[in-house]
């Protein structure tokens, strides 16, 4: 007769249980250890910090666990300003002084590289921090649902079935109906009264990611920090512009710095905020930056780094590690609105940039021509399908450097292998998800084609578990 299988690890699913935090993983959650054994801890956790946790979840070699409560705070802990931070899935480490955060991202950047195991020394850079904490983003992105997040102290009154803020933490469905949000542009609590009040008052139905029905989607919000000019855009299901009955630039009741009101239509169900028509409903439908030198376009589908002041700073960095650029040439991938691109374009030879959205690479172009820049060139590309139709390359004159600025996602092998192929003499890869650059890393350092020169992480997302990270790569002597 078979014996039941014992289980060898020191907690159960469901059982509460008494931990201290000793340290933040990338990403965010708690480290605990009991008897050697790791637990993941969720709940805005703070190292330091002795608390009461569930059990939830138990693997071979971890288990994860929610607070219940916490016994005693840690001496890191401050209280976080936000009234929804209990709720939301956003700025998980505002109960963490600043200093503190900074240390622990750059513990994890380091962390993350050691697992590389391919270098004698770690040539890490110490951690650049945030110039501002509080209202940083340029971008803010906000939902719309038919399920509010009900918040018993801030929200006791809801009757409609309508909520526009952010989402709730791991919940895909609800969110909470908010009223401003503190990493946000300062105009952000009159453009979110002013959108709930039309949306109320003409009917218009929040779209359900369960069902698939209703038509408001997203509120999107970017402002120019350096030129003060604010876009919003509506994101719906439906095509119908008409239905928007936004008051208009002259009304009195909006952001008197509202340069463009624009209508992003979309039928994709992944819940991405991005337009397949753009309606402009008033201004010219886009927005205007400045970044040192540079004059930048920046349209509602086109990616911008998120931090205007922390981006300059990025780009300097990106900049100096490419010295001396005099007679190079240089693939920009991933280049967005080519900010990057162009920065660099002033003292190199020749920049080529690819990117896969065309409104991104039409902003680009006339980025070039607006700062009278004339050695550059912009291509619409999947930069997938470029490495698996190898021959596309040879039509570009041969890189000296690559800069590689990709999603959170990483790169895809068949570019790597491409790119190993390629062999430039130099790659500075800019990522903001060190263990996917990590990963990629150690497939292009592969029998020591490459190596690691210099690492620097920079905080361009304070109060978030997210940094953004500066690596350079040259070609091995071998």
């Amino acid at each position: 007769m078979l014996q039941p299988k014992m289980s060898t690890t020191p907690v159960q699913r469901n059982q509460e249980i008494e931990l201290l935090v000793e340290n933040l993983s990338f990403g965010g959650k708690g480290v605990a250890r009991l008897e050697n054994f790791i637990i993941f801890i969720e709940g805005n956790p703070v190292p330091g910090q002795r608390l009461r946790g569930r059990i939830t979840r138990v693997k071979p070699n971890y288990a994860e666990c929610k607070i219940i409560e916490v016994l005693d705070p840690s001496p890191d802990q401050i209280a976080a300003p936000c009234p929804y931070f209990s709720h939301c899935g956003g700025c998980r480490h505002q109960n963490i002084a600043y200093p503190q955060q900074v240390f622990y991202l750059e513990q994890q950047v380091r962390d993350q590289y050691r697992y590389l195991g391919t270098l004698a020394e770690l040539p890490l850079r110490p951690l650049i921090p945030a110039q501002s904490i509080w209202r940083y983003r340029n971008k803010m992105e906000f939902a719309f649902s038919k399920r509010p997040w009900r918040i018993r102290e801030l929200t006791p009154s809801i009757e409609r079935n309508f909520a526009l803020g952010l989402r709730v933490a791991n919940n895909f469905y609800s969110a909470i109906d908010i009223t401003d949000c503190l990493i946000a542009p300062p105009e952000t609590s009159i453009i979110l009264g002013l959108v709930r009040e039309i949306a109320l008052a003409n009917n218009l139905e929040p779209y359900d990611n369960k069902t698939h029905r209703g038509n408001l989607r997203h509120l999107v919000v970017r402002k120019g920090q350096a030129t003060n000019q604010l876009l919003v855009n509506l994101v719906t299901t439906e095509n119908q512009p008409r239905n928007i009955r936004f008051p208009g630039p002259k009304a009195g009741t909006e952001p008197p710095n509202l340069r463009t009101f624009v209508n992003a239509v979309t039928t994709n169900l992944s819940g991405l905020a991005v337009g397949e028509k753009i309606h402009v409903l008033f201004g010219p439908g886009f927005i205007e930056e400045q970044i040192g030198p540079l004059r930048l376009k920046i349209s509602p589908n086109s990616f911008f780094q998120t931090n205007t002041q922390m981006a300059a700073q990025l780009y300097d960095l990106v900049l100096e590690l490419a010295q001396p650029l005099t007679g190079k040439i240089v693939w920009d991938l991933f280049c967005g609105t080519g900010s990057i691109a162009l920065y660099l374009a002033r003292q190199a030879k020749q920049v080529i940039g690819i990117e896969i959205i065309p409104d991104a690479v039409k902003d680009a172009r006339q980025n070039a021509q607006i700062n009278a820049i004339n050695n550059t060139e912009f291509i619409i590309g999947n930069l997938e399908d470029l490495a698996r139709k190898s021959s596309a390359w040879q039509q570009l004159p041969v890189p000296d450097l690559i800069v590689l600025d990709p999603p959170r996602g990483g790169l895809h092998p068949s570019l790597i292998q491409q790119l190993r192929q390629i062999r430039a003499a130099e790659i500075i890869y800019v990522s903001c998800n060190p263990a996917t650059q990590v990963r990629d890393l150690r497939m292009l350092m592969e029998d020591e084609l490459y190596q690691v020169i210099a690492i620097q992480p920079i905080d361009l997302f304070p109060h978030t578990p997210h940094v953004e990270v500066v690596t350079k790569l040259i070609l091995s002597s071998k």
